[in-house]
């Protein structure tokens, strides 16, 4: 691996990083990222495969036989007014890519350019770009798709201001939760606030509803077992003295495995069924699908935990303390091959800033670290047998 080559390509790749953070699109409505993406990689000469949801990936040959893997970037940007001073901020007014993804999608063509000019590698590459992240799920969609068809190695990265430019952020095993969204729905019969005798109150029993869910982690786990259960929102009525026949709550379940997500489910809705009954209260409930647990697996995660450590020295490979209860649709990715998801180091020294807010700024020389870290792992990956 030359990187020197990867300090120049790099340079090369900061304006097309530019153009991308200047043109956001939100998710699902990615069309002309998809365009502008494809239209570079097709001049590197990559067979381009399109899905229906704007995704596409492209694959390239190397000269000699081997695995192939996969790397991904993906599309999609924030609704959030961007509040940086940069003289390529978001031109579209109420759209930011606050979450990095514009450095994920700049330092794969980054790496697809490397690829082009070095096809000395033993196995296939493909770079998938993935809309839809931050909303409904492009992973899964894509994977349905055939995307991850004849993959043996899989490998993306995420950008973190909490790690310095240069370092990275690695973690064997559940590394991000599972995330499901649920809509509690209790329904009486309203009346006046002066004779709450002749209504069923909601409003009374949504809120032992809610005090009864917050016994789900507290006593349904272990405590060594990371689950969470969160309301975030909570309707019912409009004035201060009328009982209304019907209360909403919403909120999210988080869990570690499939195993805990699908108790999640099961002692939420059971709660909130028999609590609304014993207040003589009709209650629905409504869990959308949301994301499966990440979970790196051991093996390739040692193996690009060698490889950085290899190109950037021990010191630059961080073990991270624990996982995380957000969560990433690049789990799918990994329930089809072995792989893993590593965090890039994308913070200034003396400078605190977080992903999902309005001034933030990834340190633009990641742009080298997070191509040279994909190139050293593909190329791992592709002679782990040999």
């Amino acid at each position: 691996m030359d990187l020197g080559k990867i300090k120049t390509i790099a340079e090369g790749v900061k304006p097309l990083y530019r153009y991308l953070h200047a043109h956001p699109e939100i998710s699902g409505e990615e069309k002309e990222t998809s365009r502008f993406l494809q239209e570079q990689m097709k001049a590197l000469g990559y067979e381009i495969t399109v899905y229906d949801n704007f995704g596409f990936h492209g694959d390239l040959k190397g000269e000699g036989e081997g695995p192939m893997v996969a790397l991904r970037a993906d599309m999609d940007a924030l609704p959030i007014t961007e509040a940086t001073d940069l003289s390529f901020r978001s031109e579209h007014p109420g759209l930011m890519h606050a979450c990095g993804h514009d450095m994920h999608m700049a330092c794969l063509l980054g790496t697809a350019q490397y690829f082009a000019e070095h096809r000395d590698f033993p196995g296939s590459l493909r770079l998938i770009f993935q809309p839809n992240e931050e909303k409904d799920g492009g992973a899964e969609i894509m994977v349905k798709e055939g995307v991850m068809k004849d993959v043996d190695y899989v490998m993306g990265l995420h950008v973190s201001p909490d790690l310095l430019a240069g370092t990275f952020g690695i973690l064997t095993g559940f590394m991000y939760a599972s995330v499901e969204d649920f809509e509690i729905t209790i329904r009486g019969k309203g009346g006046h606030a002066a004779n709450p005798e002749r209504a069923v109150d909601p409003i009374v029993c949504g809120g032992h509803v809610i005090v009864a869910l917050q016994t789900i982690v507290a006593r349904r786990f272990s405590p060594f077992t990371p689950a969470v259960v969160t309301i975030g929102s909570v309707h019912g009525g409009n004035k201060h003295n009328i009982i209304p026949g019907e209360m909403t709550i919403e909120g999210t379940i988080r869990a570690n495995t499939k195993e805990n997500r699908d108790k999640l489910r099961r002692h939420l809705t059971e709660i909130a069924e028999y609590t609304a009954k014993a207040h003589e209260c009709e209650c629905s409930v409504e869990i959308v699908k949301g994301y499966v647990p990440l979970i790196n697996d051991e093996k390739a995660t040692a193996s690009v935990k060698l490889a950085l450590e290899e190109t950037f020295g021990k010191n630059a490979v961080i073990t991270l303390p624990t996982p995380t209860m957000a969560a990433e649709d690049f789990a799918y990715y990994l329930e089809e091959a072995p792989g893993t998801y590593i965090n890039l180091g994308v913070g200034r020294p003396g400078e605190r800033s977080a992903i999902h807010t309005a001034n933030f700024y990834p340190e633009e020389d990641a742009l080298y670290y997070g191509i040279a870290a994909e190139v050293t792992s593909a190329l791992h990956f592709m002679n782990e047998d040999k």
